[in-house]
């Protein structure tokens, strides 16, 4: 009986680290791949139960010229409707990221 409960407390610990290392953020997102247009800020979260974040002050970085990746097709997460790739920029940098809605 002991046991079952310490097993149960360790899942439910997991659990909730789990939920505490997801998070929604702002992100600059070139979602047409065109340095011509401007990027636009996006709210991007790791889950789709996530609680949106506060928008916080920022500049519009310098977008560079890059190619559209091709689009695999796939199934999307679980609370989603579709699921793109966009150019993203995070840490100093653009980089392609699958982004789901």
């Amino acid at each position: 009986m002991n046991l079952i409960k310490n097993l149960t407390a360790i899942i439910l610990l997991l659990m909730i680290s789990n939920l505490a290392s997801a998070a929604c953020r702002w992100v600059w997102v070139d979602h047409d791949y065109n340095a011509s247009t401007p990027a636009i800020n996006k709210q991007v979260c790791d889950s789709s139960i996530d609680i949106p974040a506060i928008q916080p002050p920022s500049i519009r970085p310098i977008q560079s010229p890059q190619i559209r990746p091709i689009e695999v097709p796939s199934i999307p997460p679980i609370g989603t409707t579709r699921c793109r790739n966009e150019s993203v920029y995070e840490n100093g940098k653009w980089i392609n990221k699958r982004i789901c809605r």
